[in-house]
């Protein structure tokens, strides 16, 4: 019998901790806050003594006011939002705040079409966004404004911070955007967006940063890494009828190293790994991609350097190199498409590309895989040179003994529609309250 890569996708898994993972390459350092989260209740922000209240029409001001008036007067504090349900029209900028967390245990809905993001939290140092309860969610109600609201979380140029045990959904257009930053950490998340373009689950640039133990639900990105980016660690990834992960999309000046994505899992995905670019220049290199099991998916492996969707950039192309892709198995559900797609730039070619236990096989059994100007070893790459060539195939056979991989109790067989509310899911908590 045919031996599947081992995948353990251990979504919303309260026992893992930054200390796992901070000495290990390709992190450089510690991720997440440099104080507990006791150290940071010396003083409580609670919104309901600053102008909010439970079913408020907007708690915007409120939050702005316990941050302004206490977060910022104190050496250490939580901005608290207790359990219940609120309304928001004002969107707030929390910016320059240090040993600070902010405790979501209630639900805020989206009540305004006002573009931007619904929370923004800007050069944080020691900060912490989290819900004791694992109940706490923004709720973006994104089927009112597809396309043309806010989106819901944006963390900007901070560094020593953590996004954990919240659930994002329906945002109206990205959910969670990490710009830049440093020694960042993003675990215990559910995301639920729709089955649409624009609805990005995690979109990740910058330093030492480690995002693990995810799940999301949407028809974009899945987990992507964004220019500029070095030093990541992404894995325990439940792709769960998704866009799918990827790196992009990329233009001039692209600088992306040292990376790993790892324990993947996709399913009903539109691809399980797409490096798209078209044209631009600058490079990525040194990244791994271990352990990816997909099921259902439009594509498997996709490296498109000429990515039609893009504005091509002034570059003759960016230049891929070390790319490893290890323990791969998959069913793609198109008979016409290649499960393994390697389109490099012609003034680019990719070098150093490796597929070690690459298993992708499309359900008629015979699956034709696709390289440009791409070298390395496995599918269809040429072994050696530098210089650009045309696209050439190659036809691999489902082997003997083959089965369809394995799903996950919660996999879901469709999208969540673009017409109507997405339920918030209710996730087990992971620990007592703090409160």
């Amino acid at each position: 019998m045919f031996s599947h890569s081992r995948l353990f996708v251990s979504v919303l898994a309260a026992s893992l901790t930054a200390v796992q993972a901070a000495t290990e390459w390709p992190l450089t350092g510690a991720v997440g806050p440099t104080t507990t989260t006791a150290a940071k209740r010396a003083v409580i922000c609670n919104v309901l003594d600053y102008g909010g209240t439970i079913g408020s029409s907007d708690i915007g001001p409120a939050i702005l006011s316990a941050f302004t008036n206490c977060v910022q007067t104190a050496a250490t504090a939580t901005l608290y939002i207790p359990p219940g349900s609120y309304n928001m029209e004002t969107w707030v900028t929390l910016d320059d705040g240090s040993h600070w967390a902010l405790q979501l245990d209630g639900i805020i809905y989206r009540a305004s079409t006002t573009s931007g993001h619904m929370f923004v939290i800007e050069n944080a140092n020691d900060f912490e966004m989290f819900s004791s309860n694992s109940a706490g969610a923004i709720q973006g109600l994104g089927y009112e404004c597809r396309n043309a609201g806010p989106r819901l979380l944006r963390m900007v140029t901070s560094t020593n911070f953590s996004v954990h045990d919240l659930i994002f959904v329906d945002s109206p257009e990205f959910h969670v955007i990490v710009q830049t930053g440093s020694n960042g950490e993003l675990y215990n998340l559910a995301i639920r967006g729709t089955n649409l373009g624009g609805s990005d689950g995690i979109d990740i640039s910058g330093a030492n940063h480690w995002v693990h133990d995810v799940e999301v639900t949407n028809r974009d990105e899945c987990v992507t890494v964004k220019n500029p980016a070095n030093n990541l660690l992404i894995e325990r990834i439940w792709c769960n009828q998704s866009g799918g992960s990827g790196i992009g999309s990329l233009a001039d000046g692209t600088t992306i190293e040292d990376i790993i994505y790892r324990n993947v899992y996709t399913n009903g995905g539109n691809n399980m790994m797409l490096i798209k670019s078209n044209l631009g220049s600058g490079y990525v290199q040194n990244i791994l991609f271990q352990n990816f099991i997909g099921r259902g998916s439009a594509y498997g492996l996709d490296i498109d350097s000429y990515w039609s969707d893009e504005t091509p950039g002034t570059g003759a192309g960016v230049q891929l190199t070390n790319l490893t892709f290890q323990n791969w198995d998959a069913e793609i559900v198109s008979d016409t498409r290649a499960p393994v797609q390697i389109i490099c730039a012609d003034g680019a070619p990719c070098t150093d590309i490796t597929l070690s236990n690459v298993n992708m096989y499309v359900e008629s059994g015979t699956a034709v895989v696709k390289c440009e100007s791409a070298y390395g070893t496995g599918a269809c790459l040429k072994a050696s040179g530098t210089t650009s060539y045309a696209i050439v195939t190659s036809t691999i056979a489902l082997p003997a003994g083959y089965t369809t991989p394995p799903t996950l109790a919660g996999d879901l067989a469709s999208g969540f529609a673009t017409d109507s509310s997405i339920p918030i899911p209710c996730v087990k908590p992971l620990r007592s309250s703090v409160v």
